[in-house]
């Protein structure tokens, strides 16, 4: 009999939840450097890459999406997400992504962590069957069409991201309205979405960008795309501040 026969039921929900979860982290992952490579910003040094998935799940309300993670611990550094992080590890090791300029970056009370250059392995024969399962070549191919929405609004913040000069990039997340929020101290955890009785008061990035309308004549209206550009815009003018 197989540990899994074995398993009672309960456990194998979880397993299977588990297996879920995974699956999830990876589509992520790889949608995500789709999206930088359609704006020409891949690859990506690690730290930028979870600067873009956090910056992703933080203004995700913009275009009426949920966040994958609601929460994040809020570390020196920027964000940065462990179960991500493996998954983005054994997507090279499956050679559908590809990493270069490999080094160790010392992180402070935290260690060493891995740091390179991240980017699709466009030679994968793997990938365009994955990237067309995850909507990221047409709605009609797509397994679920909510993936769809995701990939659009993740290449719109991808190109919004775009205008913020490289180096300043990885940089970008810590400027976030609701990363810097100052009740926050390091080592705690922010909660924009995943316990919060009310997203729209604890995310304060949704705030900030919600307010940019007031600064338009009476009656015009912004589009989700130009309201990503207008924060990503914002963040560029913070780091430049500092």
């Amino acid at each position: 009999m197989s540990v899994v026969k074995e398993l009672d039921p309960g456990a194998k929900e979880a397993l299977s939840r588990s297996g879920r979860d995974i699956m999830r982290q990876r589509s992520r992952v790889i949608q995500l450097l789709d999206a930088a490579e359609r704006v020409g910003i891949s690859p990506l040094r690690a730290g930028r890459l979870h600067a873009f998935a956090y910056l992703a799940d933080v203004l995700s309300p913009v275009w009426h999406l949920p966040a994958f993670d609601g929460k994040i611990l809020k570390i020196e550094g920027g964000p940065h997400y462990p179960d991500l992080q493996r998954e983005i590890d054994r997507l090279v090791v499956l050679g559908i992504l590809k990493v270069a300029e490999i080094t160790y970056i010392s992180r402070p009370d935290e260690g060493a962590r891995i740091d390179g250059l991240y980017s699709l392995n466009l030679h994968s024969p793997k990938l365009s069957p994955i990237l067309a399962a995850l909507g990221a070549l047409s709605s009609e191919q797509a397994l679920d069409p909510r993936d769809w929405e995701v990939q659009a609004f993740f290449v719109d913040l991808a190109g919004a991201l775009a205008t913020v000069p490289d180096d300043e990039l990885g940089m970008s997340a810590t400027m976030d309205a609701t990363y810097a929020d100052e009740r926050f101290d390091h080592s705690n955890v922010i909660d924009f979405g995943s316990w919060s009785t009310n997203v729209h008061s604890d995310n304060l990035s949704l705030r900030t960008v919600d307010r940019f309308q007031k600064f338009l004549p009476q009656g015009a209206m912004l589009s989700g795309g130009e309201k990503l550009y207008l924060y990503a815009s914002f963040l560029g003018r913070r780091i430049r501040a500092r």
